[in-house]
């Protein structure tokens, strides 16, 4: 008669292997292989009620999200007399037709574009006169007074103009920029300090 076979141990559950291998701190501490020890339901504890908190506050922070509150913060000065910010006006036409003469367009038609054979078009399309028989190109062409001449001035591009219930005109512009450069535009801008008037 032989001699009895051994029990073999049972092999420890997944949960245990799961447990055993785990990062999530605290698993290996409660799924141990053997019965329910005091320490296990201590770790078991601790565990659920860490994650019980940590769940509350994800909740807590995804609901605060999609609220979409917002803070804004006002800080008011009153004050009797506000500094008056710059303001300029630009025409970004850069020439007035009606300015422009033939010998403009001698000496410019190449940075107009505008070739010799097409002078007399030129001068129909922008309403100029096309009789060039008593023509003759000046011998010297002076680019700043072409710009004077030709850009448009806030004289002209005011139509009107208030300023503290008071009215302002042209004199309380100052050009500030006028460049001698074909591509240039001209600006005007509102100052106070050219002003004769009693703000």
């Amino acid at each position: 008669m032989g001699a009895p076979e051994e029990e073999k141990p049972r092999p420890p559950s997944d949960i245990t292997v799961f447990g055993a291998n785990c990062t999530l701190h605290g698993l290996s501490h409660i799924f141990l292989p053997g019965g329910v020890t005091l320490r296990r339901l201590l770790w078991a504890a601790a565990f659920c009620s860490s994650l019980s908190v940590f769940l509350y506050h994800v909740a807590d922070s995804v609901s605060d999200y999609y609220e979409y509150s917002h803070i804004t913060m006002l800080d008011e000065m009153d004050s009797p007399i506000m500094n008056f910010p710059a303001i300029t006006i630009c025409n970004y036409n850069r020439f007035r037709k009606s300015q422009i003469r033939r010998n403009d367009i001698f000496w410019m038609a190449g940075m107009l574009g505008v070739e010799q054979g097409d002078f007399d078009d030129f001068m129909a399309a922008i309403g100029q006169p096309t009789d060039n028989s008593k023509f003759f190109p000046s011998k010297t062409f002076n680019m700043l007074e072409f710009v004077q001449r030709t850009s448009h001035n806030i004289e002209e591009m005011l139509l009107d103009c208030k300023y503290r219930g008071k009215d302002c005109g042209p004199e309380n512009f100052t050009t500030v920029s006028k460049s001698p450069l074909p591509k240039s535009v001209n600006c005007s801008q509102f100052t106070l300090q050219n002003s004769q008037m009693p703000f």
